[in-house]
């Protein structure tokens, strides 16, 4: 298949319901601690609220997978979409953090789902060769909608409150429902005889394949708890720094954009020199603007500062899903994948978790420190101990 022919075949199935997502999720992830602020929460009870939708990521990682293996990851792709649809109506309605934390870890699930879903599909109809050009592609894309996502639902929830950016989440998942019915043509699933149940899934993968776990892994983990802690404290930081909602969402837009831009020299760079070519510089440019973030003081250095994490993030567009699906068997790629994201989300959960703890224990600042080191500790066993999983055709 020529490159072109890949990108025709995912535009409608998998790249426009990507970008639709990325909008509720780029809303999502900006409003809820914000609007857990506004609930009344201190920025601890805040950083707890986010996590949830970490912590509804990991605990829907295995069971999505193992839905995409046995039901299919058309079924799997709409389960994810729909819950979205719903849970941003719910959120509309919440009156307190507790309620708005149930709503987070709800959102949580539904994009584990979606994205757990969608990966199983590109790894099963795009070959190793393309499959970062796809990959990176659809990250850029994400990034796309990360750009527009946070300064619009910044500026309707000024306007008009946060109610409406939740309203506009559900319209925007309903569209990206109907572009998954009528455009992914066939439900793939994966189930052999021998595959294990989904008690078993867990111990099963970790155990067959432990040492890449243990490498790879671990510096996706590295990885995704410096995300989320960028997330999380960046929106923190702007608030403490008296910035408003629309001056905030302006600098994580701003960043995003940067990160936008490097979808297609990454795509070249996964495919022609290798996946650490890009995880290594994604961590530590990452790893820089985390140690370089408290020390900003106005609008214009959090944004500078920002945009360098935003710079850093754009290397890694990808490289997560994209290692994943390098190293996931093609017998049991959907367990494999679950298991995998299942890992790599638990710094999604914990990261903010930690970073609220670190914070209030101590100071903001302090927060910034340690998930920057994490960057420097991730990029030094992606260097050292994983291995390159780009085979090139001889």
């Amino acid at each position: 298949m020529s490159t072109l022919a890949m990108y025709r075949s995912l535009a409608l199935s998998v790249y426009l319901p990507s970008f639709l997502m990325s909008l509720c999720q780029g809303s999502v992830v900006l409003m809820i601690p914000l609007f857990a602020l506004y609930l009344g929460a201190n920025p601890a009870i805040a950083a707890v609220v986010f996590a949830m939708r970490g912590l509804g990521n990991m605990i829907s990682d295995v069971p999505a997978g193992y839905a995409a293996a046995r039901v299919g990851d058309k079924t799997t792709m709409m389960t994810g979409v729909t819950l979205m649809a719903l849970v941003a109506l719910l959120a509309s309605q919440c009156t307190s953090p507790l309620q708005l934390a149930f709503a987070a870890f709800l959102f949580g699930g539904s994009m584990a789902t979606w994205m757990l879903a969608r990966l199983t599909h590109i790894s099963e109809s795009i070959h190793v060769s393309q499959r970062g050009k796809a990959i990176a592609t659809m990250a850029g894309l994400q990034r796309f909608g990360n750009l527009i996502g946070p300064i619009s639902s910044g500026i309707i929830a000024d306007q008009f409150g946060f109610k409406y950016v939740f309203i506009c989440v559900s319209v925007i998942a309903s569209v990206a429902l109907v572009l998954v019915i009528y455009n992914v043509k066939q439900n793939r699933s994966g189930a052999t005889a021998e595959s294990p149940s989904m008690i078993a899934v867990v111990p099963h993968i970790l155990s067959n394949h432990r040492k890449v776990f243990a490498t790879a892994g671990l510096s996706v983990l590295c990885l995704t708890i410096l995300r989320s802690g960028r997330q999380l404290l960046v929106p923190l930081w702007g608030e403490s720094l008296g910035l408003n909602t629309t001056d905030i969402g302006l600098i994580v837009s701003c960043a995003a954009a940067v990160d936008m831009t490097m979808f297609i020299p990454v795509g070249y760079t996964l495919d022609n020199l290798g996946r650490k070519y890009a995880g290594v510089p994604c961590m530590a440019i990452m790893a820089l603007a985390m140690f370089l973030l408290p020390l900003s003081d106005s609008f214009l250095t959090l944004l500078l500062a920002s945009m360098l994490a935003g710079l850093g993030n754009g290397f890694g567009s990808g490289i997560n899903m994209t290692l994943g699906a390098d190293f996931a068997p093609e017998h049991e790629r959907g367990e494999f994948l679950g298991v995998w994201r299942l890992c790599s989300d638990l710094g999604s959960f914990a990261g903010p978790i930690v970073m609220g703890y670190i914070a209030n224990t101590f100071l903001l600042a302090t927060a910034f420190s340690f998930a920057g080191g994490l960057g420097v500790v991730g990029a030094f066993i992606m260097v050292v101990f994983v291995k390159e999983t780009l085979v090139k055709d001889e």
